[in-house]
């Protein structure tokens, strides 16, 4: 969760190759391996449920506390963004926010992560108190909030939508589950600027998969009143056909992340 199109692209790099029967059948150890080896191969699964269903120790109110513990520019330093965002990302490296977190109940399937109330309480953490003006959708597949960004000139409308996912059923205190989201952050307004105009190139289009690892803490009478977790986001680019310079980007990342962070996340639940 601790990660927020044009008009025309070609196929997302998260799907760039054709499923095989060897995709629809893959096993158990898939996303850890992701995780601890830090894989930089586009995620071999697409979308394998209607929702991530957790399990039922995850119902309830949490206390998170997230810690960045590493980033990395698997494809240089120009393409994660250049020197200064490359500064500003390590500078991120051992700083924590604080938020809540929510699960709720989904009958009859199980415990779903309540989207809307986790986006807001996440943005809320990473860009001020009074970030968040609306949450106009909230569906497993799609999430839009029209945000205000402390320091921002103008409001913005981030569109994720997901694309792929994937859950793991360790046993009975370890779960995994990863979802690749495809991420539009653009003015909420979008101003003409004649024909062919500059608007589309003011969206910030781009591919994340974010796997979490999660393991089960219980106290001695058996209760789970803390949940472990070990997250990695990987960013892919997207080959837009109305921007060259994306596309020259996209090309030269040759289907690897280019911006991929590693999380320390902590769940205490809340009484």
């Amino acid at each position: 969760m601790q990660t927020i199109a044009s008009t025309f692209f070609i196929p997302s790099v998260a799907h760039a190759n054709a499923v095989d029967a060897e995709s629809l059948s893959l096993q158990n150890g898939l996303l850890e391996s992701r995780v601890l080896e830090n894989v930089l191969s586009p995620p071999p699964y697409q979308m394998e449920g209607s929702d991530i269903y957790y399990p039922e120790y995850f119902n309830g109110l949490w206390n998170v506390f997230s810690t960045t513990t590493e980033v990395k520019a698997p494809c240089g330093i120009q393409l994660f963004g250049g020197n200064n965002t490359y500064a500003r990302a390590q500078n991120e490296v051992n700083t924590s926010l604080r938020y809540k977190c929510r699960f709720v109940p989904s009958r009859p399937q199980g415990i779903v992560a309540d989207r809307e109330y986790n986006v807001i309480e996440i943005a809320k953490a990473a860009m001020g108190d009074n970030s968040v003006l609306e949450v106009p959708l909230s569906t497993p597949n799609k999430v839009s909030v029209i945000l205000a960004p402390n320091g921002a000139n103008q409001i913005l409308k981030a569109d994720l939508i997901t694309i792929a996912r994937r859950t793991e059923n360790i046993n009975s205190g370890e779960f995994h589950c990863s979802e690749v989201v495809r991420q539009v952050i653009g003015p909420a307004k979008p101003t003409n600027s004649g024909v062919g105009g500059g608007g589309a190139r003011s969206t910030l289009l781009k591919e994340i998969e974010t796997a979490s690892l999660y393991t089960a803490v219980r106290n001695e009478k058996g209760d789970v009143t803390e949940i472990k977790c070990r997250q990695r986001s990987a960013t892919f680019l997207l080959p837009s056909q109305q921007d060259p310079m994306a596309y020259k980007m996209w090309e030269l990342s040759r289907g690897r992340p280019i911006d991929v962070r590693f999380y320390d996340v902590s769940y205490t639940r809340r009484t």
